[in-house]
């Protein structure tokens, strides 16, 4: 008897998915860290502002709770 032997050809398809996934999410990550950064540096603008306006923090409590009491 013979035995024969094949050659059987393998892709790496599933290797190159697994880098794509690992990019996209990387990606996304940062997409995510950078629009928290910026919505939290405008919270800091925002209060700031606030404390400008009413005359500093004691005064922007005060009128805060002048505005939640009523």
């Amino acid at each position: 008897m013979k035995t024969q032997t094949t050659a059987v050809k393998t892709r790496n398809a599933v290797r190159t998915n697994d880098k794509v996934d690992v990019q996209l999410g990387k990606v996304g990550l940062a997409v995510i860290g950078f629009t928290s950064c910026a919505v939290g540096l405008w919270a800091v603008a925002c209060v700031v502002g606030g404390m400008v306006a009413s005359g500093g923090p004691v005064a922007l409590v005060a009128n805060w709770f002048k505005a939640v009491v009523g």
